[in-house]
């Protein structure tokens, strides 16, 4: 009989557990180059911008209130990133999957504890190759952090529990007061972990100390940003509120969601994953049934499977309470349990096909080679996963055309063409979208020193003196072009190869210099000059509408956010005692905040003045004059000199029942 050598097994599998980690690595930093390249999505840039702004003028924040409000732990793991590795998407892109490859090792300290070193070697595989992970690791969001940071305090934990010394403790509840820092969807695993450490101090008098030291320290980091909570309840709740779930019922259908989410039907968003692409397959469903069984039929397991199975129920928690289930961020917490109980399945497979080998020998002798054998049937079929994980994401997902929106290529790719291929002295304009588009604004670093801005074309146009540089997203204003063509000539740099309904997804125009504009119509409180550009006719007919356009230039950065009127006066005017007939009101290009305005730059906007049905023959003026947004003193005119009233004539029509 031939007895096998522990140490070379230990080897075997040191080396198995090494070699799945390069895999998984592998599998995750694959995407650096071309997501790095020209994929951002806007909250990834949101989170971006935040960190640059925290390195400019560091200061210790638990929370941070924009775009719904995030909690600050994820912004401040990017700041090293961008340190070191420039103000780019390449910081961000590294950072994230830094962070999911940690998460790997985390899961191998947390089913190590729960399931062995085996299973625990045979968890880390599953979860390296687990679609749902791998996709997740290519986001730079804060959930990512949650994950890693939740799994590493639980693994610490358990590892307290085993081995009660101090120093565990403590390490343990200081990251679970970090969850605190990482994402909303962080409290159910928090909670969860937390409500364990209580049942180990009131049922555990050896543990005891251990587990309120670790409570106590948990609760100390946490107190800053209980204390934030306290203080702006209102920021800190905003993002929850706004998508939780409204009734019982939709409870009952987000759990539906989750359960066809395994094997029919995943989250269809094409940021979170390939569109409705489902978790598992037949290979992971298979070891996954395996693992559940496994931990069943295992007296050892009983206990620490019904332990992550609670972890899973909490991870899941804050996506069943909220809209649009199956939200694959909000439940990300389940990619480590789901692995991990596939890795529970590997390893019955695994004990499953040495046993046999074994009996298969004569006199049921042990078998050195036994062990070499049982590795390769689960080794085999978690390759076969990984091939199919990295066709689903490298070779359907980065190419879909919803991601192609969702990452918003169409901004990152025009920018690296623009940013390549034209001289850096003309401004650079992306449309439709507004001036706080974090993608915009995070790429217009690359940029520089082109001034750039971004407006949505289908309230106004900008249109500099110089001529301009404009990315559009011409799918949704395929006429962009032809509107630009009627205030100077245009030119198409670029247009995407791919087109949806003869439309290119997006295109790239410049426009050259606009002819100089005659006087303007008046200038108002030396701030604002506005010129008529549309032609009016001298006559109208009752019942219509009076197109009109207008231009408005800056004369100095405006102390405002202008809005523009438009009023139909007769005689008397409404300053003599008569009528304002109807009127045409708005604020001036919300999307291209007013403070931006160069005095370089016509603003250009249409109104429609309304002539209404039944108004008396005659002839009546179009009065036009500028106030603060919302509301305000109406700005004085001081063009032309000789006005007396706050507003200008830009025409006087005759007006009939018919012409």
């Amino acid at each position: 009989m031939r007895h096998e050598d522990p140490g070379r097994r230990a080897w075997t599998w040191r080396l198995l557990l090494i070699g799945l980690l390069l895999a998984g690595t592998w599998l995750r930093w694959a995407a650096l180059g071309p997501m790095s390249r020209e994929m951002l999505h806007h909250d990834e840039a949101y989170k971006a911008i935040d960190a640059l702004n925290l390195l400019r003028e560091f200061r210790l924040t638990p929370f941070l209130p924009g775009n719904f409000g995030h909690e600050s732990g994820w912004v401040y793991l990017l700041m090293p990133f961008l340190l070191a590795l420039g103000e780019g998407i390449f910081a961000v892109r590294f950072a994230a999957a830094v962070n999911g490859v940690l998460t790997l090792t985390a899961a191998h300290r947390l089913g190590r504890e729960l399931f062995g070193r085996r299973a625990a070697v045979w968890g880390v595989g599953a979860l390296s190759v687990l679609y749902w992970h791998l996709h997740t690791s290519q986001l730079a969001l804060r959930a990512n952090l949650y994950l890693s940071l939740g799994t590493l305090a639980a693994g610490v934990l358990l590892t307290a529990y085993r081995k009660p010394r101090r120093s565990h403790w403590a390490l343990g509840g200081a990251l679970l007061g970090g969850l605190a820092y990482t994402y909303f969807a962080s409290v159910a695993w928090g909670a969860y972990l937390g409500l364990g450490l209580l049942v180990v101090a009131v049922t555990d008098r050896r543990r005891r100390r251990g587990a309120l030291l670790a409570l106590a320290m948990g609760l100390v980091i946490a107190l800053p940003m209980a204390n934030y909570a306290r203080l702006h309840p209102e920021q800190v709740l905003s993002r929850s509120a706004t998508v939780s779930a409204g009734s019982a019922a939709q409870v009952v259908a987000n759990g539906h969601a989750w359960l066809r989410a395994f094997f029919v039907r995943g989250d269809p968003n094409a940021f979170f994953n390939l569109p409705e692409r489902p978790i598992l397959g037949p290979i992971t469903g298979t070891l996954g049934a395996l693992g559940l069984l496994g931990m069943a039929a295992r007296r050892r397991w009983r206990l620490p499977g019904l332990a992550l199975l609670g972890w899973a129920g909490a991870a899941l928690a804050p996506s069943l309470f909220s809209g649009g289930a199956p939200h694959f961020m909000r439940g990300v917490g389940l990619t480590v349990p789901i692995g991990l109980v596939i890795g529970v399945g590997a390893e019955v497979l695994t004990g499953g096909v040495e046993g046999a080998a074994r009996r298969g020998r004569p006199s049921g002798a042990a078998w050195a080679g036994a062990p070499a054998v049982a590795l390769v049937l689960p080794l085999a079929l978690l390759a076969g996963v990984g091939v199919v994980t990295y066709r689903d994401f490298y070779e359907r997902w980065l190419p879909h055309p919803e991601a192609f929106t969702a990452k918003e290529v169409h901004i990152n790719r025009a920018a690296n063409i623009i940013k390549a291929e034209t001289k850096p002295d003309l401004p650079v304009y992306f449309t439709p979208f507004s001036s706080t588009h974090p993608v915009v604004n995070f790429r217009a670093r690359d940029l520089a020193p082109r001034p750039e801005g971004a407006f949505n074309s289908h309230e106004c146009l900008v249109v500099p003196d110089s001529g301009g540089i404009y990315v559009s997203l011409s799918l949704y204003e395929p006429s962009l072009a032809e509107r630009l063509g009627r205030w100077a000539p245009v030119t198409t740099l670029h247009t995407d190869d791919v087109l949806v309904d003869g439309v290119p997804r997006y295109a790239i125009y410049r426009i050259e210099a606009p002819p100089p504009p005659a006087d303007p119509a008046g200038q108002f409180g030396d701030q604002f000059a506005v010129w008529l550009l549309s032609e009016l006719p001298e006559a109208v007919t009752a019942g219509g509408e009076l197109p009109v356009t207008v231009g408005v230039r800056a004369l100095r950065p405006p102390e405002i956010a202008p809005s523009l009127f438009l009023h139909l006066y007769g005689s008397p005017t409404p300053y003599e005692g008569g009528a304002m007939w109807s009127q045409a009101d708005s604020q001036l290009c919300t999307t291209y905040a007013a403070h931006l305005w160069r005095s370089s730059e016509m603003i250009i906007q249409s109104f429609d003045l309304p002539v209404p049905a039944g108004l008396p023959d005659g002839r009546y003026e179009i009065a036009m004059g500028l106030y603060p947004f919302p509301d305000g003193t109406r700005l004085p005119v001081t063009e032309p000199g000789d006005t007396v009233h706050d507003y200008v004539t830009l025409a006087t029509v005759e007006v009939a029942s018919e012409l």
